[in-house]
C-alpha cells in the first residue's frame, strides 16, 4: 500500500494576537492611525514600507510624533517548542505638513503681482465653423406678445445681417471661422391646423405662402455669404410643425415634412445656378429617417442636431436633452458618438456641460405665445444663436453670441 503520508499537509502555525491588537489601518483621508507587526526598532525607513504597504504614499503621509506605542508578548515558537517574544508597533498617521505638492502662497501672490499681460495668441492653425442656427421661426404664427410673421420676418432678416457683421469680427480678433454652416433646427413653419384648436382662426399666412416665405429666408441666409466669398453648408432637421397631419396626427412618412422640403427646394435652386454658387452645400441625404437627426463634422467635431419633439422624458428641458441623449448612446445611433447636441422645440436657451458633453437648447425667432404665457407665466426672449466649433477649443466650440 502506498505511503501518502508525506503527502499530508501538516497543520499550519498561526501565531496568536494579544487581545485588542489586530494589524491594520485606519484613514478617513485626514488622519488616521496604522498598528503592524515588525522585528526590529522601526526607523522611518521601515514606516515609508509600511506606509506603502498599506496603500498610502509615504511622500504625503508622516507618523506624528510622539504618537508611537510599543507592545510586547511571548507567543509559543513551532520551530523550538519554547516561547518566542513578539512586538507590535501602533502609531498615529496624518498628510506631511512638507510634501513637495503643497502649495507655497507667498510665492503664489508673488507670481500675480508679476505677471505682465501676456501676447496675443497665434492664429488658429486649423479652421473653426462658423454656426448660425436657424431655428422655430413658425411664420405664419400671428397675435402673439412679439407680433405676427412681419414683425418675425424683420426679427430674422435683422439677426441674419448680425451674423454676417458677427463672422466679420471673428475673423478681425484672429478667429478663424472657415465654413459657414446655416443649420435649421425644425418647426421654420406654423402650418394652419392639426397643432392645435384656434391654429386655423390665428394664422395669418396660408400653407403656400409659408412655404415661399421659409424658401425665400433660407435664401437670403445664404446669399449673405455668397455675397462676402464664403463657403456654407446649409441644411436642417424636420420639427414636430413641418408634419403634414390629419386629426392632429401626422399621418405620411417621417421625411414627409415642410422643413425638410424647404431645404430640398433651395438645393434645387442653387444646382441651377452653379457659377453663383459653387461653394453652397446642401447635403439633403444626410438625415437620418429613423429619428430625424443630422450629423455634421464641424472643424473636426462630430455635431449633432435634432427639433427636440422626439425628447420626452425629464423634469426639464435639460433633463430631457440628456435622457434622449443617453437612450442614442446605449441604441448606438448616429448620434451617440456626437460632442455637443443642438435642438430647438422648447423655445428657450440652455447650455450644460454637466454630462461630459455639451447640450445646446436654442431660442425662438416666433412672436412667443399668449397661451403659454398665460398658464404658465413663462416667457422667453427671441434670439438666434450663432458660434465657432472647432478642436482647437477647450470645450470644442467658442464664441457664442444670441443675435
Amino acid at each position: 500500500m502506498t505511503d501518502l503520508s508525506e503527502f499530508q499537509r501538516k497543520p499550519r502555525h498561526r501565531l496568536t494576537h494579544p487581545r485588542g491588537f489586530e494589524p491594520g489601518i485606519q484613514w478617513d483621508g485626514r488622519t488616521g492611525s496604522i498598528t503592524a507587526e515588525l522585528p526590529d526598532e522601526p526607523d522611518q525607513a521601515v514606516w515609508d514600507v509600511l506606509i506603502a504597504d498599506w496603500g498610502l504614499d509615504p511622500a504625503r503621509t508622516q507618523v506624528v510624533d510622539g504618537s508611537l506605542q510599543i507592545r510586547a508578548w511571548d507567543a509559543p515558537d513551532p520551530e523550538t517548542g519554547g516561547l518566542r517574544r513578539l512586538k507590535y508597533y501602533r502609531a498615529t498617521i496624518a498628510p506631511r505638513t512638507d510634501h513637495h505638492d503643497r502649495a507655497d502662497v507667498d510665492a503664489l501672490c508673488e507670481k500675480v503681482e508679476r505677471r505682465k499681460p501676456a501676447k496675443a495668441p497665434d492664429r488658429p492653425t486649423t479652421e473653426q465653423g462658423f454656426l448660425v442656427v436657424l431655428s422655430d421661426w413658425q411664420l405664419g404664427k400671428s397675435q402673439e406678445v412679439g407680433g405676427g410673421t412681419p414683425e418675425t420676418t424683420e426679427r430674422i432678416l435683422n439677426a441674419l445681417e448680425a451674423s454676417v457683421r458677427r463672422y466679420k469680427e471673428l475673423v478681425r480678433i484672429g478667429r478663424n471661422p472657415g465654413v459657414v454652416y446655416l443649420i435649421g433646427l425644425g418647426d421654420l413653419v406654423e402650418a394652419c391646423s392639426g397643432h392645435y384648436d384656434m391654429q386655423t382662426f390665428v394664422s395669418d399666412l396660408t400653407d403656400r405662402e409659408q412655404d415661399k416665405l421659409a424658401r425665400r429666408l433660407i435664401l437670403k441666409a445664404i446669399d449673405s455669404y455668397v455675397d462676402i466669398g464664403a463657403t456654407v453648408v446649409a441644411m436642417g432637421v424636420p420639427g414636430n410643425h413641418g408634419e403634414n397631419r390629419k386629426n392632429g396626427k401626422a399621418y405620411t412618412n417621417l421625411l414627409d415634412n415642410r422643413d425638410y422640403a424647404a431645404f430640398e427646394t433651395v438645393a434645387e435652386i442653387t444646382a441651377a445656378n452653379p457659377e453663383r454658387y459653387r461653394n453652397v452645400h446642401i447635403p439633403t441625404q444626410i438625415i437620418n429617417n429613423d429619428d430625424l437627426t443630422m450629423v455634421l463634422d464641424i472643424g473636426g467635431v462630430p455635431t449633432a442636431f435634432a427639433h427636440g419633439h422626439q425628447f420626452r422624458s425629464g423634469a426639464n428641458s435639460q433633463a430631457k436633452l440628456e435622457s434622449w441623449w443617453k437612450g442614442q448612446a446605449l441604441g448606438r445611433t448616429q448620434v451617440a458618438d456626437a460632442e455637443i447636441l443642438l435642438s430647438g422645440h422648447l423655445h428657450h436657451f440652455v447650455v450644460s456641460e454637466s454630462t461630459g458633453r455639451t447640450v445646446i437648447q436654442v431660442p425662438a425667432m416666433d412672436g412667443g405665445s399668449r397661451w403659454f404665457t398665460a398658464t404658465s407665466g413663462a416667457s422667453s426672449e427671441a434670439g438666434m444663436v450663432s458660434m465657432l466649433i472647432g478642436q482647437e477649443f477647450t470645450r470644442r466650440w467658442s464664441d457664442l453670441l444670441i443675435l
